[in-house]
């Protein structure tokens, strides 16, 4: 069976971008693998002194956080907040009210237990972990989509959440790897002076 040109260039031009998304995730996973529980702590206060000086985050009621894998920034959540978690829920993911009842699914990742998840209308701020971001503000994550096809249905409502991505300064590439299936974070966080990286990145509100 053949392909019309057009399809075929295109379908080049994908495999060339999920490639260039394959190399970017080895190398800057293998570099926070490398990173010290010390390199981890220490950056991981940075973080959570600029996700405190956002205006949003204060106010804000609720928000979706996550549980830190392969030396992810761990985050401080104010007791105040309602904080939610992602569960994976088949091919994209629900968030509940974080428990103490948790289990962990097949990636090693823990999740809430209760099924009973939290409408998306309602939620204010999902804090989004990643392996790399650019400066247009995409993300790449591990690969499974789960983000992707989650963002992708919030990107559709009128009314949806924040979406701000989690990470470290290092992990930021200047190359482009989006395609039209990739959804624009609204701001990314990192240790890096957050004065410096809106200066830097144009991260807006």
């Amino acid at each position: 069976m053949s392909y019309p040109p057009d399809q075929r260039v295109q379908g080049c031009w994908e495999y060339m971008i999920q490639m260039h998304k394959h190399l970017i995730r080895k190398k800057f996973l293998s570099q926070r693998r490398d990173l010290l529980p010390s390199d981890v702590n220490s950056l991981s206060n940075l973080i959570n002194i600029n996700l405190k000086q956002e205006a949003f985050f204060n106010k804000c009621e609720n928000l979706v956080s996550f549980f830190a894998i392969d030396n992810e920034p761990n985050l401080l959540i104010p007791r105040n907040k309602k904080i939610l978690l992602p569960k994976i829920d088949d091919e994209e993911l629900s968030f509940h009210i974080k428990t103490d009842q948790l289990v962990t699914n097949k990636y090693g990742i823990k999740e809430p237990l209760n099924n009973e998840s939290y409408p998306i209308s309602e939620i204010q701020l999902i804090l989004i972990p990643f392996i790399a971001f650019n400066t247009n503000l995409y993300r790449i994550g591990y690969g499974g989509g789960y983000y992707d096809r989650t963002l992708q249905k919030i990107a559709t409502t009128k009314t949806g959440p924040k979406l701000w991505g989690i990470g470290y300064d290092f992990q930021k590439i200047n190359t482009n790897f989006q395609n039209k299936f990739d959804i624009r974070l609204d701001k990314v966080i990192t240790d890096r002076e957050l004065e410096e990286l809106i200066e830097a990145h144009g991260l807006n509100e």
